[in-house]
């Protein structure tokens, strides 16, 4: 069976830089599965995207589908036809359905349940050329995009508008019509320094033939080729410059043929804060900046440009010419903004709404105050500091530096609190109020500043599912995944022994009318689901823990017990343990009316009996001198022997009725001994 190398590129206006990336490898992974759904066997994939182009090679596809063999049931023997035997109108219709004129010819098919009418067929494979039109047309309509555009007087949609496409299977043209275009063997070079068309002759020749036309087509070659001059730059000044792969990947995405230059602005800017020169660099010109071996910032740049010029020097002037008003104005703002103080802004406060029901973000920072103080004394860190940190932490949202840079929120507010002299905690506190800010990202360091970030987070959550404003399906405008996400990281990775719903009712203290807080709670423990399954924990584990008599409300104390008995439930011990307690737990569902208490050992009747009762109380009292839970499970599971014991010589429902309660007592203290640490039944084996 012949197969050949396939190629598809889509030429483009130019496309989002920092959507690059994945519109590039969804359309690969599209491909591949619409290839795989329809049978088409191949090889290897790669995926290829610039600013104007996203594309896609397979290896070795195979020109034809394998035959597909068909079978369709019909009617039964007994209805498809009459008493005289006759074809019925169900048997009739069958046939037509299969484009069969004589339904005599119909096969039939005998099973247990009966006898059928059946079409059997063998249909012949389509080729690649058949099917590869509605194959790239639905894998590009699965491309997730957050905003399609429409061009001329069409109506296709995609996320730029399209203005080549190829299609070639080896040497030849696959016809297809995709987004609008027909496909050919022509590509394009670079916008300005190869705008001509590149004739290809098969897909082998793609990318030497692109590099020719000044086009690097490989996203991770072009991304080596920019971090090893960033590499050089950083030798040739003596300097270094910090690892930004977001930045990277940006610029990467921008250019076609990287040409990495590197320029300078005035030394009288560094006076104002690093993280506004930054930011006026990073975020609105994608520029790298640089330091000294002592971490201080330089009055330099590096920029990534598209093109080679003859003048090199009129670029980096360029660049120049462009970053000087951006840093003037940043230091403007930065001046004007500490002519008052940060207290002086927490009034302005009052004319910023944070949600029309639940005001301002002065009553937030208000909240916000009262709750970290509340969770500081709970953490014995300085509550005083916690307090003002809170009641600060929004003032820079009225600042123009951050109306300006939206990316310095809290991290100026801490520059603004330096400023006015405020404690360095309290600066830290009000820095890092916001972290994390994404998955993965940093949390806050120390008791006092994860008292501010937990109560802004906690306040945000509480009002907003106070209002019934509960994230739905994709839509989530204030972040609550991530607000929830944030407590989770926050408690559990600095170690903070806090009750949940005690901090949750705390915060719905701070409103006027109070919320219920179960929901709120029962969604953070959803979160707290699904951030364990991503780190391997099995489900049931975390649902045993939390139907445990403890429950799950110290986040950090029932961490440890998910991770104990995630590693537990391999141990040798453990299935045998689990089945014993699905045993008791399954005896106790079937008994109803009110359950007796007391165990009188009068009415022991077995010897086995009295050794499962004392190993109870021996067991309740090593519980009482630890709380280390892989001791509490290795003492459960040293209680094998006496239950099996138990099982096999005493009838639990026994039809004396004094004798089946006071068992049934033993099996619920028995139970409610291992729900100190899980409630096992929930374990699959």
């Amino acid at each position: 069976m012949r197969a050949e190398d396939f190629l598809l590129e889509i030429g483009t206006e130019e496309l989002p830089p920092t959507s690059l990336h994945q519109l590039m490898t969804s359309l690969q992974d599209n491909l591949c599965q619409e290839l795989q759904q329809r049978g088409f066997v191949h090889g290897e994939t790669k995926a290829f995207g610039t600013p104007r182009r996203l594309a896609v090679i397979i290896k070795e596809l195979a020109q034809w589908q394998p035959d597909q063999k068909i079978e369709k049931r019909g009617p039964s023997l007994k209805a498809a036809y009459s008493d005289n035997g006759k074809p019925t109108k169900a048997l009739l219709g069958f046939a037509r359905s299969c484009q069969v004129e004589n339904p005599d010819t119909l096969e039939q098919l005998v099973t247990d349940k009966g006898e059928w009418v059946v079409y059997r067929e063998t249909r012949p494979g389509n080729s690649i050329a058949h099917e590869i039109e509605g194959i790239i047309n639905k894998a590009v309509g699965r491309i997730p995009i957050a905003r399609r555009m429409r061009w001329g007087a069409f109506r296709t949609e995609f996320v730029r508008p399209v203005h080549w496409v190829v299609a070639l299977y080896g040497t030849d043209i696959l016809d297809a019509n995709i987004l609008g275009q027909q496909s050919n063997r022509y590509s394009f070079g670079h916008r300005f320094m190869h705008p001509d068309e590149i004739h290809l002759a098969s897909p082998d020749q793609y990318v030497q033939l692109c590099r020719e036309a000044s086009v690097i087509v490989d996203f991770e070659e072009r991304r080596a080729l920019i971090n090893e001059d960033l590499k050089q730059i950083a030798e040739r000044f003596n300097a270094r410059i910090d690892p930004d792969q977001e930045l990277l990947d940006e610029v990467t995405s921008l250019v076609e043929w990287p040409v990495v230059l590197t320029g300078s602005f005035d030394e009288k800017y560094l006076k104002i804060p690093d993280d506004v020169l930054i930011s006026a660099m990073r975020k609105h010109q994608r520029y790298f900046h640089m330091r000294n071996q002592q971490g201080n910032l330089l009055a330099r740049f590096v920029a990534v440009a598209n093109i080679v010029s003859k003048d090199e020097s009129a670029i980096i002037q360029g660049n120049e010419r462009v970053i000087s008003p951006r840093l003037a104005d940043a230091a403007f703002f930065f001046h004007n903004d500490t002519r008052s103080s940060l207290a002086r802004k927490v009034e302005q406060l009052e004319q910023v709404v944070f949600q029309t029901r639940l005001g301002t973000y002065y009553k937030k920072a208000v909240r916000v105050s009262h709750l970290a103080g509340q969770i500081a004394s709970l953490l014995d860190t300085d509550v005083d500091c916690a307090t003002r940190a809170g009641l600060l932490c929004k003032a820079d949202l009225v600042s123009d530096l951050v109306g300006e840079f939206p990316d310095l929120q809290g991290v100026m507010g801490a520059h603004y609190a330096k400023w006015d002299n405020e404690p360095p905690e309290v600066c830290e506190a009000i820095r890092t109020h916001y972290y994390p800010t994404a998955a993965g990202a940093d949390l806050p360091v120390g008791k006092l500043s994860s008292s501010v970030a937990i109560a802004d987070k906690l306040d945000t959550l509480t009002g907003i599912f106070g209002i019934g404003q509960s994230p739905t399906g994709s839509r989530d405008p204030f972040s609550l995944r991530r607000q929830a996400l944030g407590i989770i990281r926050i408690i559990i990775e600095n170690s903070l022994e806090l009750d949940l719903q005690d901090c949750l009712e705390k915060a719905s203290d701070q409103y006027p009318s109070r919320f219920d807080i179960q929901e709120v709670y029962q969604y953070i423990i959803e979160r707290l689901t699904h951030w364990y399954q991503e780190q391997g924990i099995d489900n049931d584990v975390i649902s045993a823990i939390l139907r445990s008599s403890a429950g799950i409300t110290d986040l950090s104390e029932a961490d440890r017990r998910i991770r104990k008995l995630q590693a537990f439930r391999h141990h040798d011990r453990a299935s045998d343990l689990v089945a014993a307690h699905k045993r008791v737990a399954n005896i106790l569902k079937q008994v109803s009316g009110p359950p007796q208490v007391e165990i009188d050992t009068r009415l022991f009747e077995h010897e086995a009996e009295g050794e499962l009762f004392q190993a109870i109380i021996l067991a309740e009292k090593a519980f009482s001198n630890t709380i280390d839970y892989q001791e509490r499970l290795l003492i459960l599971a040293d209680q094998q022997n006496h239950i099996d014991r138990y099982f096999d010589d005493v009838l639990i429902m026994s039809e004396n009725a004094d004798i089946r309660q006071n068992r049934l007592a033993v099996m619920r203290r028995m139970r409610q001994l291992f729900l100190l640490v899980a409630d096992f039944s929930l374990l699959q084996n």
